[in-house]
């Protein structure tokens, strides 16, 4: 979250709890949000992990033979 500090809901909250994001002593309460904002956090989190699977699947590509660098095709 940058700068700011999220802060989930507990277990066990009551109906007045909400989650809150904090910063520089200043709070921004949740509580109408914070089951939105978790699933968006959790969106955040599948795409970030798919990114990072896919980009090291990619990483450890073997170009396919001819393809090496510095070597011409026999095409």
């Amino acid at each position: 979250m940058g700068n700011w500090t999220y802060t989930a809901v507990s277990a066990g909250w009551a109906m007045h709890e909400g989650a809150t994001l904090h910063r520089d002593g200043k709070d921004v309460d949740l509580h109408y949000s914070s089951s939105i904002f978790e699933d968006f956090l959790e969106a955040m989190r599948a795409i970030e992990n798919d990114f990072t699977r896919r980009f090291h699947e990619a990483a450890v590509v073997e170009p396919s033979t001819g393809e090496h660098s510095g070597r011409n095709s026999l095409v």
